[in-house]
């Protein structure tokens, strides 16, 4: 418009202008809380003017006449009036066209408004097409504002705010996406591809407090990967113990790598099997070699290995299973080990345990059959020998006869036992050979041998006894008896003096 009373507003050129992440606003808002109102408001002027406006003045009054070229908003041309300076138009038609100036002032100024907001976000960085593409439609607005052409101005102005509004509302989503993306970079190892998207997260979001965090991790991308690596290698050659420390590494240099959490637990899992077969493995080897110590302590070590695992509870059973036939085995070989070396008592017991495992064994029962009446006559021979000064007594004199007799009955007769019925032989001889006692008195005191027979008064006198123990007794009036208990070995010779020498 060249009217000299008004110049016509040029618009602001629409060049992108970079923006740092440090100049946005902390607080996070990207446009005026009055931008979409502004922009109901002008639609609706728009409304007003091009359908309302000329239905009103399409019937100007007669007393006044009016243009109504220039009053038609699809006259626009007209309206802004010729190129002719001398041409004058009507203060309607002038007024009509400031109202168009000011609704495309008004558009212009959403535009740019909406354009800054956008370039605090550095939006030719994250959506440089789309923007571009906003731009070139305000740009048209331009060219027609220049052409006075202010309806088609506000409506490319307008086009353009509504692309930029799209943009800005976008901006959540986008972050969200550029979120999203820099996680699966850093999942997958691709450390280019995680800066890139944590470039465009840091322009959307700056103030998430998230950004420190996600660029350690993006640092520690080689190094994951490194450990993840050598991890698959060992893993690979059956190193399971490798794999799971290599895992480790990776899981201490970014714990929130959730590959690396789902590889740790698989490798684990590999290696608990290994190390759980190698157990049972172990195991059944010492079972085989009959070493059950170690064969339980290999069983205890898979159960724990695998807590609830079958395996190692049947392989239990097996274990004792196992023993029980083995100490059998052992038992039946001790048994008759002892009754070789005429070990009948040892021999006894050795049956007796092996019938408390099992009663049904034949051979036990065979066994404590023939050796406990043996172990009964050792016994008895082992008493008479052991205490053979009792032999002077008639009665175990007898005992031993018997035992002797019952031993010599014996067929065949080990070693121990012909050694010990030919000791036997000897003692019973000897306690049948008699001895010469002499006995002392002094004529005045009356002399009994107890149970034997009565020697009377003497000064000496001899009597021929077997070996054993015996008791004299002497008498005399006048005085107190006295009585004399004396033994008598074989092969000795014993002198008695019996006298009562204790008046009364």
């Amino acid at each position: 418009m060249t009217d000299s009373h008004e110049q016509p507003l040029k618009a602001a050129a629409f060049s992108p202008q970079s923006t740092t992440p440090e100049a946005i606003d902390e607080t996070g808002n990207r446009r005026p809380q009055w931008l979409i109102p502004a922009f109901v408001i002008l639609l609706v002027a728009a409304i007003a003017v091009f359908i309302i406006l000329p239905s009103v003045i399409s019937t100007p009054d007669v007393s006044t006449p009016v243009d109504t070229a220039s009053v038609n908003p699809t006259s626009q041309s007209a309206a802004s009036g010729s190129d002719d300076p001398g041409e004058e138009r009507s203060p309607f038609a002038e007024a009509q066209q400031q109202k168009l100036r000011k609704l495309a002032q008004d558009a212009l100024q959403v535009v740019l408004e909406a354009q800054e907001a956008l370039q605090e976000f550095s939006v030719d960085s994250w959506a440089p097409e789309a923007y571009a593409a906003a731009l070139a439609i305000a740009e048209a607005g331009d060219e027609a504002y220049r052409e006075r052409l202010f309806v088609d101005a506000a409506a490319a102005y307008q086009e353009a705010a509504a692309a930029l509004a799209v943009l800005e509302d976008s901006i959540p989503e986008r972050a969200q996406e550029a979120r999203f993306e820099t996680l699966a970079a850093i999942e997958s190892g691709k450390a280019l591809q995680a800066q890139n998207q944590y470039r465009v997260l840091g322009l959307l979001e700056p103030g998430d407090p998230e950004l420190p965090r996600l660029l350690e991790r993006i640092a520690k991308i080689p190094e994951v990967a490194a450990a993840v690596e050598t991890a698959a290698d060992a893993a690979r050659s059956g190193d399971t113990a490798a794999a799971v420390q290599a895992a480790l590494t990776a899981s201490a240099a970014d714990p929130q790598h959730q590959r690396v959490a789902e590889l740790l637990a698989q490798y684990q899992e590999a290696d608990a099997l290994a190390r759980f077969r190698g157990a049972m493995s172990q195991g059944y080897m010492a079972l085989e070699a009959e070493n059950f110590e170690k064969a339980s302590e290999f069983f205890a070590k898979a159960g724990q290995i695998r807590p609830g695992a079958s395996e190692p509870q049947s392989a239990q059973v097996e274990l004792a299973t196992a023993q029980t036939a083995a100490k059998l085995r052992q038992l039946a070989n001790t048994g008759k080990s002892q009754e070789l070396d005429e070990a009948w008592t040892e021999a006894v017991a050795t049956y007796e345990e092996a019938l408390s495992i099992d009663s049904t064994l034949i051979y036990a029962q065979d066994g404590l059959k023939q050796a406990a009446p043996r172990a009964e006559l050792a016994t008895a021979l082992n008493n008479v020998l052991k205490d053979s000064e009792r032999l002077v007594d008639a009665r175990a004199l007898k005992a031993a006869e018997a035992v002797f007799a019952d031993a010599m009955a014996i067929s065949p007769k080990g070693p121990v036992l012909e050694a010990q019925l030919s000791e036997l032989q000897k003692l019973l001889l000897w306690a049948k050979t008699p001895v010469t006692v002499k006995f002392i008195s002094d004529e005045q005191t009356d002399v009994t041998l107890l149970r034997v027979k009565r020697l009377g008064s003497f000064v000496t006198s001899e009597l021929t006894l077997r070996p054993g123990r015996y008791t004299a007794l002497g008498v005399r009036n006048g005085f107190r008896d006295v009585r004399i208990n004396f033994d008598i070995k074989p092969e000795s010779r014993a002198e008695i003096d019996v006298r009562c020498l204790e008046a009364i």
